[in-house]
């Protein structure tokens, strides 16, 4: 990505101006009709991903001629003519759509040839503005529903289709709210936008620094301290967020290096990095913006899910933190010292609070009385600028001069990157989705599970689940879930499954992917930070985070647990197994409780563990009894040859030979800059 300079930062910060106001003001008020809203929203991503994304990466740093920059190549602060080309295409048939929506929208089949040609056009930017931002997968995929839907009609068998001609898909791509404009550029535009904008400036009023304080003090407390420092704060921080790269790139730039000083190996702490991050997206009030998506798509508030995701990302978190307790008393890791904990007098700084508390507390409630999304987010955001603008330091006049540049600058960044990729991603995976429902191809790959999977819903589920890892291996995971959703969401369904648990089902899964060999994105952004091999840090990334592959079924198989179904005592006693049963599945699957467990014991305390995630009160007993036989056999049993037979300890890590003045330095200045 360029760093823009002179007129052409001037340039971009106008059009980050104009996209922000647009954006907070639609939230505020009222969104316009989606043809509307969704194309203003696009014309500002056209304009700043041409501007801001080169042709490609390596383009920047490689040596070019003065006239091959300026026409093709540009440079590191500014674009090239071809830049600028792609720019105009791109945005002319946005503001074609801005200027004559309503007609087109009130007389559909109503069109002129040019009015085609400028959708090719804007197809073809969009493809090219998504490779830039994403890479080539997604817009490979597209390129291929695209060749389904023009030569459907040749292909043999039940997988064929009618075909249509390219004008008919023209027509469809640009001048319907089913194409282009249509469900995700929409949603997009209109509501997970602001939430996008809400998190960085939370990040600017210092609601990030709070929760590293409080992830000190909860986490610093408990054995392998530093490693839960980078859970809590993950946690905190990824329910503003919503990304796991982000939340990795974020967090992972302090966690991962105060984890090595503090005698992590590299690939432990990138995993623990990685594997927290990805939970950022099912952490509520603020998940990632598959949810939103989902909300649509189910046709239910966006509350509902929020509240259905509570309990499984406190599980999921359990699950970690089980892993990194487990880990740290394997090698050694212990507490931080006293010492580098914060007092209860930083914690309650009131400055700090109410530029945390207020917008988040304001944000929850508006939301439980069931006001809209966008709203609540907007209304979360005005209240974070002026209590930081206010209160966030002295009233002298240059320093609020400081803190509306900070602001400013928040707004700057988030735009530039996070919401640019979003909405030119979203716009062209919606090309997908139309294809999918065009074609009946969605349908088609239901049937197929179907009778792949003989009415058995645990093979669809399995089906399924190998799906959706596959697609987010490939892609984000909103686009990931929103393909997948699409296309398998009908299949879980037809079977008699409840759709919420089956689109969480695929949600999770999308999710995973992030973490999952062999193109895991969480783990090659955390082995950036950390160093190490790849590898091994998605192998325990993996081992970490077992719970985002085995919860997921429990949706289905288990529904209190998204408190779908059951009294709140039942609710309560899946929280209270589940967790139990996460600690021990992470003590099966690292091999260790008080000392090195034998491969015998390590069955033993997952199949115990899985036995309570039913949460039943026959397989709690059957769980809790099979744990008791691992434990006698841990404390009490001699070792039996081969699978009884424990391995030696490892190599624990010496405290004493740690600096901790140079560790302490290092915490007391945690800030995210």
């Amino acid at each position: 990505m360029r760093t823009l300079s002179g007129i052409w930062k001037l340039i971009l910060g106008a059009i980050t101006a104009a996209a922000v106001g647009f954006i907070v003001f639609t939230a505020l008020w009222r969104p316009f009709h989606p043809a509307l809203q969704g194309s203003v929203v696009l014309t500002f991503g056209m304009l700043a991903v041409f501007l801001t994304y080169p042709i490609s990466k390596e383009s920047l740093h490689k040596a070019h001629g003065k006239i091959a920059c300026f026409a093709f190549f540009g440079t590191e602060n500014s674009p090239s003519v071809l830049d600028i080309v792609f720019t105009i295409l791109g945005v002319i048939p946005c503001i074609f759509i801005i200027i004559n929506w309503e007609p087109i929208v009130s007389n559909p089949l109503t069109y002129e040839m040019y009015y085609l040609v400028l959708g090719a056009f804007l197809f073809l930017m969009l493809l090219e503005a998504t490779r830039r931002t994403l890479g080539n997968i997604v817009p490979i995929v597209v390129i291929i529903f695209v060749l389904y839907a023009l030569l459907g009609h040749l292909l043999p068998g039940e997988i064929g289709h009618a075909g249509y001609s390219l004008e008919e898909l023209l027509y469809i791509f640009y001048l319907t709210t089913e194409g282009v404009w249509g469900l995700l550029t929409d949603l997009t535009s209109r509501l997970i936008a602001i939430f996008i904008l809400l998190g960085p400036i939370l990040f600017a009023c210092g609601a990030g620094n709070t929760f590293i304080k409080w992830s000190r003090f909860t986490g610093g407390r408990i054995r392998g301290g530093a490693g839960q420092i980078a859970l809590f704060s993950s946690a905190g921080l990824g329910m503003l967020s919503g990304s796991s790269v982000a939340n990795v790139a974020t967090t992972g730039t302090f966690t991962i290096p105060t984890m090595k000083k503090l005698g992590y190996k590299s690939e432990i702490a990138g995993a623990t990095e990685a594997s927290a991050s990805s939970g950022g997206q099912i952490m509520p009030p603020i998940m990632g913006a598959g949810a939103f998506v989902m909300a649509e798509l189910l046709g239910i508030k966006y509350t509902s899910i929020m509240f259905a995701a509570i309990i499984p990302a406190l599980c999921y978190f359990a699950g970690i933190g089980s892993g990194i307790y487990v880990l740290a008393g394997k090698y050694g890791l212990g507490k931080l010292p006293s010492r580098m904990i914060p007092k209860w007098s930083e914690l309650l700084n009131p400055r700090e609070l109410l530029n945390t508390v207020i917008p988040i507390g304001i944000l929850i409630y508006l939301l439980v009385i069931y006001m809209p999304p966008q709203s609540c987010a907007g209304w979360a955001l005005v209240t974070a600028l002026l209590i930081y603008l206010i209160f966030g330091g002295s009233l002298k006049g240059s320093e609020v001069v400081k803190r509306v540049r900070g602001s400013l600058q928040a707004f700057y960044s988030a735009f530039r990157t996070a919401l640019v990729m979003l909405i030119i991603m979203m716009s062209c995976v919606q090309v997908v989705v139309t294809l999918i429902n065009a074609t009946g191809l969605g349908v088609k790959i239901s049937e197929f599970i179907v009778n792949l999977a003989g009415n058995s819903s645990f093979l669809a589920l399995i089906a399924v689940m190998i799906v959706a890892i596959i697609l987010g291996m490939g892609m984000s995971t909103t686009a990931a879930y929103v393909i997948a959703a699409s296309a398998l969401g009908p299949a879980l369904i037809s079977l008699g499954l409840p759709s919420l648990p089956s689109h969480l089902f695929i949600f999770y899964f999308a999710i995973a992917a992030g973490i999952t060999p062999p193109v895991c994105v969480a783990v090659f952004t955390a082995r950036a930070i950390s160093g190490g091999s790849w590898v091994r840090i998605a192998i325990i990334s993996m081992g970490l985070s077992l719970g985002g592959y085995i919860i997921p079924y429990f949706f289905i198989y288990q529904p209190a647990i998204i408190m779908q179904s059951g009294s709140i005592l039942v609710i309560l006693q899946v929280i209270f197994t589940v967790i139990i049963a996460m600690f021990f599945i992470e003590v099966g699957v690292f091999g260790y409780l008080l000392k090195p467990t034998s491969v015998l014991e390590r069955i033993l305390f997952v199949v115990g563990g899985l036995f309570l995630m039913n949460s039943t009160w026959q397989t709690d007993l059957m769980g809790f009894g099979v744990i008791a036989i691992a434990i006698a056999s841990h404390l009490f049993l001699p070792e039996i040859p081969f699978i009884g037979q424990r391995p030696p300890d490892v190599e624990k890590v010496d405290l004493s030979r740690l600096d901790w003045n140079e560790n302490e330095s290092l915490l007391e200045n945690l800030k995210i800059n």
